[in-house]
């Protein structure tokens, strides 16, 4: 049997309409062989949800049930067309938590992570397994992700920039976890998230992937979707709390040059055509309807409305 090129991992709570959507967008990507690992923290109902996943998508690609489970482990199944799906209800101690406990589970050259209000783009995980390929020594993927609202309408598409390592300390991520792809040596080097932190860990993690030197390149291409649900975590007083405290661990002229290395982020932006507005069509799946859904979008803008202003 052929190595599994991705570890995808899904840390999930109390949201299994948009589990569902998540888990249909990683089952159909073809070309590639993936294992989705979902770290369930105890939702209610996570048992029958578990049971009805493997049964719809073992009726829709065929494939096995596996009998020896691991602890805390609901479902493991195989499908012919070399997806894995594996449901765990284990409890964690928030996100993260969940996220580092999928890694050191997989076992692919490959991993990311995708929350459940976020998709993959039909054919995403092939082009970015095509990138690695051709680039052996890029170690960080960023790809490009559209904004959508509840009803799956386009809000915005976020084009990426590597970002920089000031910018990322002082200001602000620039890049989506939706479209964050990086290889196994990472998680055996240690380079985890950090669970002390519940909202802003993926910004303390890329600092420290920064630093380490890691060779990190944008794709330059749209490789997901993220819905925004309107409980916007990344504007509550958590996530400016943590933003804070991540603020203070940068070296003083990091800090005090913030303004600067604004500017120089939104130049980078600008010259890369990363605030280009385009006409752009994706497909993605909804709760309640069947497959993949249409949608189109009209010079979609690059900004974010609410965070225009978030450095």
């Amino acid at each position: 049997m052929k190595q599994l090129d991705f570890t995808i991992v899904t840390p999930s709570f109390k949201q299994l309409d948009y589990l569902a959507c998540c888990i249909a967008s990683v089952a159909d990507q073809e070309g590639v062989k993936v294992e989705h690992i979902v770290q369930d923290a105890g939702s209610l109902g996570i048992e029958e949800f578990a049971e009805k996943m493997g049964k719809q998508i073992l009726g829709k690609y065929g494939g096995e049930r596996a009998s020896n489970l691991q602890t805390f482990e609901l479902l493991h199944i195989r499908t012919a067309h070399g997806y894995t799906l594996r449901i765990f209800k284990e409890k964690d101690s928030g996100m993260y938590d969940a996220v580092n406990r999928g890694l050191a589970k997989g076992s692919s050259p490959l991993c990311a992570y995708l929350n459940c209000d976020e998709q993959y783009l039909s054919g995403a995980l092939e082009v970015v397994q095509g990138f690695f390929e051709d680039r052996i020594t890029v170690e960080v993927v960023l790809g490009d992700v559209i904004i959508v609202g509840r009803d799956g309408e386009a809000i915005c598409h976020r084009k990426m920039v590597k970002p920089g390592l000031a910018h990322t300390w002082t200001c602000h991520f620039g890049a989506l976890t939706a479209g964050i792809f990086f290889r196994k040596k990472l998680v055996n080097e240690g380079l985890l998230f950090d669970i002390s932190y519940k909202v802003a860990s993926d910004a303390e993690w890329f600092v420290r992937v920064l630093k380490s030197g890691k060779k990190i390149e944008p794709l330059r291409k749209t490789t997901s979707t993220f819905m925004e649900s309107g409980e916007n975590l990344g504007l509550s007083p958590t996530a400016k709390e943590e933003r804070s405290r991540l603020d203070a661990s940068a070296p003083f002229f990091f800090s005090k040059l913030r303004i600067f290395w604004v500017i120089v982020h939104r130049l980078k932006k600008l010259i890369s055509g990363a605030h280009k507005s385009e006409n752009v069509t994706y497909e993605i799946y909804m709760p309640e309807r069947e497959g993949r859904n249409s949608f189109k979008a009209f010079n979609l803008r690059t900004t974010w409305p609410g965070r225009i202003f978030n450095f």
